[in-house]
């Protein structure tokens, strides 16, 4: 801008309308946005390698922490600056004038201060160790996610099937047992994807029980009964927890923790070779003496932590952090991996409320 010297009293009124301006943008609306945007990236990157660098400590059997935002204060420091151009400066004009070109402009210096809180004590633990909910997580499947990973994940036994219980501790050196369950859960999703079979409360008393119910009898729901020992003459059945009420009417059905989920997903971390070989971690091998593939079963099916030893940060990782030397990361194409990671933070989210307000909305008739 080329203010004439001219007129010391217009040069003035420029000047502060510069500053004015100069600072209305600096603090308005958009900055405003700007900084809300920042903070709300930086906490949501912060959580998400918090999460991840977790279930890589359980592979290497290490001690997990986690931290919680517990405020943040900001410090601003303005700086306003006022002085020639030199591109300017000197220059005469076609009026004989001269000129001089000026340079206005505000600098904000932001300090913030974030304030952190270990998340510990006897009430974060409970909440860590305490099975899930079975209404919480058959009130999943009823938003938005799907019944083959909400069970695989969550679930450990549905009445005699076990889901893998070993896995749900530090890495076992055997194969888990796991097939039955499998087949019965993926049944269970086509069925209830051709909504031949349907996940609700009953309504046939004040108790509201969760209630799982047939709507024919073909030959592939009686196949799911037959692997779940459940009655072929019965439609309707109860979910319960209570495995000394077991019986042929009811679902009896362990959940997981979400620790136990944290340690599930812990065993598809994919390790070097030399990090096994120095007993760093545990090599799970099936009964024949092979090593378990858990990248292709189990935990592998819904999540994908890849290792990388160089120095650099991956490239297109969705979430990455640096440990042991080395970096653990999530493809920012694995969409299957990304779900996954985001169901966790979901369970984690639901565990620190009360889960027990999460449960199926649909409503089944006793007719």
């Amino acid at each position: 801008m080329v203010i004439s010297l001219q007129n010391s009293v217009l040069c003035g009124g420029v000047l502060g309308a510069l500053l004015l301006v100069g600072g209305c943008e600096s603090i308005g609306p958009n900055f405003a946005r700007k900084v809300h945007d920042e903070y709300n990236n930086a906490l949501g990157k912060a959580n998400d390698e918090q999460l991840l660098l977790n279930i890589v400590r359980l592979k290497y059997r290490d001690r997990l922490n986690f931290l919680e935002v517990g405020e943040i204060n900001e410090n601003r420091k303005w700086t306003t600056r006022i002085g020639p151009n030199g591109s300017s400066f000197g220059l005469v004009g076609n009026s004989g004038k001269h000129t001089l070109g000026v340079t206005a402009y505000t600098e904000v210096f932001q300090n913030p201060t974030v304030r952190y809180y270990p998340l510990k004590g006897e009430d974060f633990t409970k909440r860590m160790l305490s099975p899930l909910p079975i209404a919480a997580v058959l009130g999943l499947s009823q938003a938005g996610w799907d019944i083959k990973r909400v069970f695989n994940l969550c679930v450990e036994c549905i009445n005699h099937l076990d889901n893998a219980s070993t896995a749900s501790g530090p890495t076992p050196m055997r194969k888990p047992e796991y097939e039955s369950f499998a087949k019965a859960v993926a049944q269970m999703d086509a069925l209830y994807n051709q909504k031949r079979l349907i996940i609700g409360l009953s309504s046939d008393d004040q108790k509201k029980n969760l209630v799982l119910r047939f709507t024919d009898s073909d030959s592939q729901s009686q196949q799911l009964k037959s692997i779940l020992k459940l009655d072929p003459n019965s439609s309707e059945f109860h979910f319960n927890s209570n495995f000394l009420d077991a019986s042929n009417t009811n679902l009896t059905v362990r959940t997981r923790s979400v620790m136990e989920v944290l340690f599930y997903l812990s065993h598809a971390v994919n390790v070097p070779q030399k990090d096994t070989a120095e007993g760093l971690v545990t090599e799970t091998r099936d009964h024949n003496g092979e090593v378990f593939d858990w990248s292709q079963y189990l935990s592998g099916e819904w999540i994908a932590i890849n290792c990388s030893e160089g120095r650099n940060r991956p490239k297109n990782a969705f979430v990455s952090v640096f440990y042991r030397g080395k970096w653990f990361f999530i493809a920012d194409s694995d969409l299957n991996s990304k779900s996954t990671f985001m169901f966790l933070d979901y369970l984690f989210n639901l565990q620190s409320g009360n889960p027990m307000t999460f449960v199926p909305t649909l409503t089944v008739s006793t007719n």
